[in-house]
């Protein structure tokens, strides 16, 4: 009766929680590493300290990290939950380098860390419950590189002021299994003559890490062009993603510097657009002159 009792309690005193949706890394190659984020809650009235661990085959595989941790440098095994909110987790996963080919499951678990579960007290019997939510993991090893990632490419602002710098932010998408170090060529042209005004290649930066397998990496200004000494008017810019010497992507935007963002805005607008509209605005006319037309004859007509 008293298990039964503690099993009803228990169910009335879960304080912790995680999101449990499986985490599943496909084609990780060995000795890589790959990383996940862990959703923590806590909807008690209270902060709420908790252990993280491994379980399974990937436990050795298994560290934590702080959110602000970015370069995950600083491991740590407890956290410590505030009352009523919830917090996130780096989990990383390292494969050992002589894991054979093949898939590997197990658990990240979230736990009150011992003594400091939920009371309950019956008959002069006091018991500590200890909570346990685990999040099941399945990693495949394989021994065959991919490379697939995508970036994109984000100007700052289209409209410069004289002598202002063109910015340009970047936010790579890495699908592959393998670490990547991308360089950016970037060429800007005039946009009416086609005369090149820069062309040059911007390497990765020498102080980031790369960007890791099956995870993102934003730069808020990858490449910044100063445009001191050019002429007003309207450019475009030409910007090849480039990874070994291979080109992997190519993207362009037109953009204006000084007085010219008046006739960027006339001259850089898709004529698929503007055809579509210019042809709409001449049929309202049509349409209007037709009515207008009719209800006159047919006045004309109601006046005999």
């Amino acid at each position: 009766m008293l298990i039964l009792g503690l099993a009803l309690v228990s169910q009335n005193v879960l304080a912790i929680g995680q999101m449990t949706q499986p985490i599943i890394k496909e084609n990780v190659l060995r000795g890589q590493e790959v990383t996940d984020i862990l959703i923590l809650s806590n909807p008690d009235s209270k902060d709420e300290a908790c252990r993280l661990a491994g379980e399974g085959v990937i436990a050795d595989w298994a560290s934590f990290y702080k959110i602000d941790d970015q370069n995950l440098e600083n491991p740590i095994t407890e956290v410590l939950i505030p009352a009523e909110s919830g917090l996130r987790v780096f989990v990383k996963f390292s494969v050992p380098q002589d894991a054979p080919n093949g898939e590997y499951t197990g658990e990240v678990v979230l736990y009150n860390i011992p003594g400091q579960g939920e009371e309950v007290v019956d008959d002069n019997v006091s018991v500590k419950i200890t909570q346990r939510i685990g999040r099941e993991v399945m990693i495949g090893v394989t021994d065959q590189e991919i490379v697939e990632f995508r970036t994109s490419i984000i100007p700052l602002k289209y409209g410069l002021a004289q002598n202002e710098p063109l910015k340009i932010k970047a936010i790579y998408d890495n699908k592959g299994n393998v670490s990547i170090k991308p360089e950016v060529q970037l060429k800007v042209t005039q946009f009416d003559t086609g005369k090149i005004v820069h062309n040059a290649i911007y390497p990765y930066p020498e102080n980031e890490d790369a960007v890791r397998v099956f995870s993102s990496k934003i730069f808020e200004t990858l490449i910044e062009w100063q445009t001191t000494g050019q002429e007003k008017g309207a450019y475009k810019a030409e910007i090849d993603v480039l990874l070994n010497n291979k080109v992997y992507q190519q993207e362009d935007f037109s953009f204006s510097i000084g007085a010219a963002s008046s006739v960027l805005g006339a001259s850089a607008i898709n004529f698929k657009v503007i055809w579509p509209v210019a042809i709409a605005v001449v049929l309202l006319a049509v349409v209007l002159l037709l009515i207008k037309y009719f209800n006159l004859k047919g006045v004309k007509k109601a006046k005999v």
